[in-house]
């Protein structure tokens, strides 16, 4: 195995000395003492403007209303702030969508400030104000209305009865999950982007059917384009009054500053680093504004702005330790978004998640290492702050130069379970085997956790949550639901039954192909729906190629389009379908009878049997051969199951492997199971194995996560490990490390993070969270705040098997 040696002087070499540390610091803690609030503005100004223009077609009317309420919305600068820009009327407050839902605002709200997940302050004034003007209006007619309208039956009885899969993120709320092309605005700026949008309408043939909705489009894009503009220039505005007033020169220079840039961008192109940052941030911050969604990608961070940075640096207009402040100072804004989901949909996305996912590093699309100086100012940037967003995320290949991946570990290290890292060899072939051609397949980057998606692709990256292992439940109870007794699925055969191992899987795959083609149909009904009634012009601004054909991305105005379904319980399915195997078909230990007796009693008098199946039977993390082939039936079959099924918008549908914080919500709706899970536990998360079952170390746990064909999970796998602090805090540990990292990756691994803190520092965290309120921790495909995550899943992250080296 290639080795990677450690440098000793390798901080030296990379540091940077930062006089503006201070600054960030006092930004990060100002950010750090916020408790969230919910911000009524945008709701009351959406409000407003929709009861005036009910009659107005769609997407302009969600053009229109962008424009208002970014010309109307409260804006302020705060002290020391450098990099200008935020979502709400204060900072880190969540505003609301009522075109999308408000029902279940109306439920919830007076538990917003209690409940267990994602706690709100919403006072009892705005409370009012939300029931008697904005809820009166919107009762019956938002998105989410239309979309239940959709709901069948067979849909309600796997999604809302068994728990089977969650599509309630984009029911009620915006698709996200995409890369906008902020390269197009740094290097051509709005003004330019207008342009285009008026040439190629006045270029439409008015006679042709499709002109109509086209020009709609077109009309709507350019009121984006104005909007952007006319934001930028109210912050330039507010500025110059703010150096008026100010009476300290310095920040007055830098007050003058700020309004220089945003009169500048994002109009026009970006001349400098810095007005490239500032408007880099622009694009990113009112995206949040504009839709209810998550997961909107930064990209490749470094290979975007890095022109900017290397010919000011080199020209003398900036030193590298000013360019490292104010890249710090965009950083710590990354954190302040969030967005506040209803209370089923919180315990999936425990921890505010945001999805806003940096990438560095990797290779170009001439098929070189992309690896710059920015890059190293990135990781610099991420060690000194250590905030649970931006999802930092580093990519590696199979000839990653030693120093890059040892700086990279190197920040892993600080705690915060950021950089994840990415394997190029495996997601560029990937990407290459979905049709992407190879120059975009070598240019893409993992969006929210890490759904993989090239530029130029609508990828709709949440395709739903699906629970693999109540497809296992399903197929033992011969399509009832183990924890309500209904019947939700069709009938796959008695397992009792069964005569052989080879017949239980074939009924597995029954149960997969139907409750996915479900699956399938409901996200094809919201897809629909999202484009009649939610489209996203803003989006397609930055989308290639809606603009040349005039289609919203939601139409399918994308060069790539697909769906990505989420697959969770990977550990639990595989584990379960190799005990029956094991204990009733090859050691005919127990009778199929007596097995799923104990299952539908969850296992009540029955815990020799509970424990024999926890204890004596192999699981998958242990390089066991056996074992994990299992884990491939299982997820082999989950990927088979998406084959022949098409998008709303014409591309396939491309699995994942990840689960956010579902593997705790479905471990809810998840009965007994042969691998000993007992009803309502936690479920495995992402595709690590089983809590306690690795028990042979960290190098078993990856040979055997390598089995699972990370090729054919294009969206993306999420691979959790915990390593002792200790373990990796001499040299030599830290050779081990990147040892074990470079062997996952040439084994084809495409994902791997670690959370580098002991379950003490965790526990001790739980019992005192405001001396720890600081204290970040990978949950899934992201990172959060400890002390805001709910009990249960503190406790998830605890139990996970924290390894030595």
């Amino acid at each position: 195995m290639l080795k990677y040696r450690i440098k000793n002087d390798i901080d030296d070499v990379l540091k940077v000395e930062t006089p503006g540390y201070e600054r960030v610091q006092r930004l990060k803690q100002r950010v750090l003492n916020v408790k969230p609030e919910v911000c009524l503005e945008r709701a009351l100004i959406v409000t407003d403007f929709y009861k005036k223009n009910e009659s107005m077609p769609v997407i302009l009317k969600r053009a229109k209303v962008f424009y208002e309420i970014l010309d109307k919305m409260t804006i302020y600068i705060l002290p020391d702030e450098l990099i200008v820009g935020h979502q709400a009327e204060k900072q880190r407050s969540a505003p609301l969508f009522p075109e999308l839902a408000v029902e279940w605002v109306n439920e919830e709200m007076e538990t917003f400030p209690t409940r267990a997940q994602d706690k709100f302050l919403m006072s009892e004034e705005d409370m009012k104000t939300f029931r008697e003007v904005i809820y009166p209006y919107f009762k019956g007619k938002t998105f989410y209305d239309k979309v239940m309208q959709q709901m069948t039956e067979d849909v309600n009885l796997l999604e809302n009865e068994a728990g089977l899969f969650s599509v309630g993120l984009h029911e009620d709320g915006g698709l996200g999950h995409c890369l906008m092309n902020f390269s197009k605005v740094l290097t051509r700026g709005f003004l330019d982007i207008k342009q285009e949008i008026r040439e190629r309408r006045d270029a439409l043939e008015d006679w042709r059917g499709d002109s109509i909705d086209k020009k709609l489009f077109y009309d709507a894009t350019e009121i984006v384009c104005d909007a952007l503009i006319n934001f930028a220039n109210r912050y330039a505005a507010l500025a110059e009054q703010m150096a008026e007033e100010e009476i300290d020169a310095e920040r007055k220079a830098e007050l003058l500053q700020i309004a220089a840039n945003c009169r500048r961008v994002p109009e026009y192109p970006a001349e400098s680093y810095y007005e490239a940052l500032q408007s880099y941030w622009f694009i990113q911050v009112t995206t949040q504004i504009y839709d209810n969604a998550v997961s909107i990608s930064p990209g490749r961070f470094d290979q975007w702005m890095y022109p900017y940075y290397e010919k000011d640096v080199a020209e003398g207009r900036i030193t590298k330790a000013r360019a490292q402040e104010l890249l710090e100072c965009m950083w710590v804004k990354f954190t302040e978004p969030i967005k506040i989901y209803r209370k089923i949909d919180a315990a999936f996305h425990a921890g505010f998640p945001m999805g806003q996912n940096l990438c560095v590093s990797g290779i170009r699309p001439d098929g070189l290492d992309g690896t710059n100086d920015l890059t190293y100012r990135c990781l610099e940037a991420h060690s000194h702050v250590l905030m649970m967003q931006p999802n930092f995320s580093a990519r590696m290949h199979s000839q990653s130069k030693p120093e890059y991946v040892n700086r990279v570990l190197k920040a892993v290290r600080m705690g915060n379970g950021m950089p994840q890292i990415v394997n190029d060899n495996t997601y560029i072939t990937a990407m290459t085997q979905l049709g992407v051609a190879l120059e975009d397949a070598r240019d893409y980057v993992p969006v929210g956790c890490v759904e993989i998606s090239p530029e130029r692709a609508w990828t709709r990256g949440n395709g739903g949550y699906f629970n693999l292992s109540k497809v296992v439940e399903l197929t033992l109870l011969n399509g009832k639901c183990g924890v309500t007794g209904k019947q939700v699925s069709i009938e796959s055969g008695d397992p009792r039954s069964f005569k052989s191992f080879d017949e239980f899987v074939e009924a597995y795959k029954k149960q997969m192909k139907y409750c996915m083609s479900r699956l399938v149909k409901w996200d094809n009904i919201i897809d629909k729906m999202h484009a009649e009634y939610n489209p996203v012009p803003f989006t397609s601004i930055l989308i290639d190629d809606c603009i040349q054909k005039g289609m919203d991305a939601t139409w399918g105005g994308c060069h790539y389009n697909w769906t990505g379904p989420l697959g969770v319980g990977i550990a639990n399915a595989g584990d379960s379908i190799y005990a029956v195997k094991k204990v009733v078909y090859e050691d005919k230990l127990y009778s199929m009878d007596q097995l799923v007796h104990a299952l539908e009693n969850n296992f009540e008098g029955e815990e020799y049997m509970r424990k024999y199946l926890i204890n004596r039977v192999a699981k998958y993390g242990n390089d066991m051969a056996d074992a994990d082939e299992c884990v491939k039936i299982a997820t082999d079959v989950y990927f088979d199951a998406m084959k022949g099924f098409e998008t709303y918008r014409g591309g396939p549908f491309v699995p994942a492997l990840l689960p956010v914080a579902s593997y705790v919500a479905f471990g809810m709706s998840t009965a007994a199971l042969p691998d000993g899970h007992l009803k309502g536990e936690p479920l495995a998360d992402g595709i690590s194995p089983n809590y306690g079952a690795d028990e042979h170390g960290p190098t078993a746990v990856m040979k055997s996560v390598a089995c699972i064909d990370h090729v054919r999970c294009g969206n993306g796998v999420i691979f959790n490990q915990k390593i002792s602090p200790t373990a990796v805090s001499s040299d030599e540990g830290m050779q081990k490390w990147a040892d074990l990292v470079m062997g996952y990756i040439n084994l084809g691994g495409g994902h791997v993070q670690f959370n580098i803190v002991s379950a003490d520092t965790l526990r001790a965290a739980m019992e005192e969270p405001e001396k720890h309120k600081g204290l970040v921790v990978r949950v899934a495909g992201y990172s959060a705040f400890f002390s805001e995550l709910a009990p249960e899943v503190q406790e998830s992250i605890i139990a996970r098997t924290e390894h030595e080296l």
